[in-house]
């Protein structure tokens, strides 16, 4: 019995590695796939038990305005990046957090860190 219940644990834990390897690799693709600006932000919300995590890059041209964008959000291993299509166009130091994700705060808290560095 407990032999059994060790290898259902192993099983699960190297499924769980194996599905977050895939989730870090289709976001390191849609990352590359990003177009290339002067500057490159990442932000991640912070971490609450049973809340989806929120993972937020934005690329800026050197004029500071949002040239592409991906967001990624979800408590399961199978979220998918996303593009931000709203920031598109929009300068750095008009966007406001709460006016682009109205209603999630974890949203908004990913956003302002990813834009932090553009906006001192």
């Amino acid at each position: 019995m407990t032999t059994t219940l060790i290898a259902i644990a192993l099983i699960a834990w190297c499924t769980q590695i194996i599905f977050s390897w895939f989730q870090i690799r289709r976001f390191n693709q849609a990352f590359l796939t990003m177009k290339k600006g002067t500057y490159l932000g990442v932000g991640r919300s912070k971490s609450k038990r049973f809340k989806p995590r929120v993972l937020i890059a934005i690329s800026l041209d050197k004029n500071k305005v949002v040239i592409d964008s991906i967001l990624m959000k979800g408590i399961t291993v199978f979220a998918l990046p996303k593009p931000i299509i709203q920031l598109h166009g929009l300068p750095a130091c008009e966007i406001i957090p709460e006016n682009i994700f109205p209603n999630d705060p974890t949203c908004q808290s990913a956003l302002a860190i990813a834009l932090t560095t553009n906006k001192k």
